[in-house]
């Protein structure tokens, strides 16, 4: 009789603890939000007690195979479920939380559904959508996938000098990418965190991709700190992702999701990523700057300063910042000055502190005409005197306003324009660029 009711009381203690953990269960929801132009939808996974109030998470980010691209609907998204981390978060395998040098950290993980090989603006859209709309730790971003999906995770950090700056480590699986010595110096000039992996007979991607690129990273002048590993599996299979993403499989103690965690970026002079700025010359003379960046935390905005010497500068205009991602920005400054001048940023920190961006030069053109030659024309005229400035818009207009040709130009010297098919009579070129316009006549004669 005492052994009937323990065992009742323990079914209920049971049934109380399955019930707690049904309630700090993880969640890994479908979200039909296109984050780029090659996805439309995504899973996204949150960990147990998600937000905690002041709490930054690592985010890491699943790129699936080609045999998982979809157009994001309904039907289409669970295909990203067959492999790698969404699948094991769907088995309820993957682990709550990893501790790495007695810190405990728990991911959140997005895993888009793309309709094709994503672009490198596609994973850097991701990205800055999980930055904008969750709480997440800027210095460890993370970048893993299978296949197709592998490839984008060698051929994001190792694009340009930008994007690897955006993520501390990647892990690619048997990636279907290309070997190239420019993904092996960025990566490496970026000491972005490799660990690939790839079976040693594939049949669908060759396991050599990985060996040179491993290779090339680690054979630069100047190697990374750390070095990029490798794993080669012995199997005939494509599938190296089951054996990777498996949290029991370890190397030297750790997991690959304990070692990424090891690796953060340090972004801590200011909160402001993927600046580019950039001055052109306006066509009065002045100049026409223009910036923007990726994100931006706690920024309170930019001072631009300018000098006649690039040593010396003075603040000329303060510009509030925006916040948030892919903010934008544009000041016209109408100081008509003689010789070079240089223009830089002065991004000021809400706590006080500052930091520059690069300096850009500008040399002053001398004056430019617009001219339009031959006057009277029958079949062509040329245009000049519209090599001051960077881009511009021309039109041909009658003499009442009618504007019957618009073109688009940079700065080539000289433009020729087909005008027979015009009725004789007076014509304008009208240039206009940043808000202003140059105007010149002629007279288009009958063929």
């Amino acid at each position: 009789m005492i052994f009937k009711h323990f065992r009742i009381i323990a079914f209920y203690f049971l049934c109380f603890v399955f019930s707690l953990s049904t309630v700090e269960a993880q969640q890994q929801t479908a979200r039909y939000i296109s984050m780029s132009e090659a996805t439309k939808a995504f899973y996204e996974y949150l960990p147990a007690g998600y937000p905690e109030p002041g709490k930054k998470y690592p985010l890491l980010i699943f790129v699936h195979g080609m045999g998982e691209c979809g157009q994001g609907t309904t039907a289409s998204l669970p295909l990203v479920l067959r492999n790698g981390i969404p699948k094991l978060i769907n088995n309820g395998t993957f682990p709550a939380s990893f501790t790495v040098n007695g810190e405990t950290f728990k991911f959140i993980i997005v895993s888009p559904q793309f309709t094709g090989f994503p672009s490198v603006n596609d994973i850097n859209n991701t990205i800055n959508y999980f930055i904008a709309n969750y709480a997440v730790d800027i210095n460890r971003i993370y970048l893993t996938g299978l296949s197709m999906g592998g490839g984008a995770a060698w051929y994001f950090p190792g694009y340009n000098s930008y994007f690897p700056q955006r993520i501390a480590a990647t892990v690619p699986i048997c990636g279907a990418t290309e070997a190239t010595l420019n993904y092996a110096n960025n990566i490496a000039n970026a000491n972005v965190a490799v660990w690939a992996t790839h079976n040693n007979g594939d049949p669908t991607v060759s396991v050599n991709v990985t060996n040179s690129l491993v290779d090339l990273i680690n054979n630069r002048p100047a190697p990374p700190n750390p070095k990029a590993r490798k794993t080669i599996f012995t199997s005939n299979s494509h599938d190296a992702w089951t054996q990777t993403y498996n949290p029991a499989f370890k190397e030297d103690g750790m997991n690959i999701y304990e070692w990424m965690l090891q690796y953060r970026r340090n972004f801590t002079v200011l909160p402001v990523t993927g600046l580019s700025f950039s001055v052109q010359k306006n066509i009065s003379n002045g100049a026409l700057l223009h910036w923007s960046s990726i994100t931006e935390i706690n920024l309170s905005g930019y001072q631009v300063q300018k000098s006649s010497d690039g040593r010396n500068f003075r603040n000329i205009a303060f510009l509030q910042s925006k916040g948030g991602v892919n903010a934008s920005y544009s000041y016209a400054d109408p100081e008509q000055t003689k010789g070079t001048v240089y223009y830089r940023l002065l991004l000021q920190d809400k706590d006080g502190q500052n930091n520059y961006s690069e300096i850009k030069s500008l040399k002053r053109a001398a004056d430019a005409k617009l001219q339009v030659y031959p006057s009277p024309a029958t079949n062509v005229i040329y245009i000049t005197g519209i090599t001051d400035v960077t881009r511009a818009s021309v039109r041909i207009v009658s003499a009442n306003g009618q504007t019957f040709r618009t073109l688009e130009t940079s700065t080539t010297p000289t433009i020729s324009v087909n005008i027979s098919s015009l009725p004789a009579g007076k014509y304008f070129v009208e240039m206009e660029w940043s808000g202003l316009v140059r105007r010149t006549a002629f007279v288009k004669m009958q063929n």
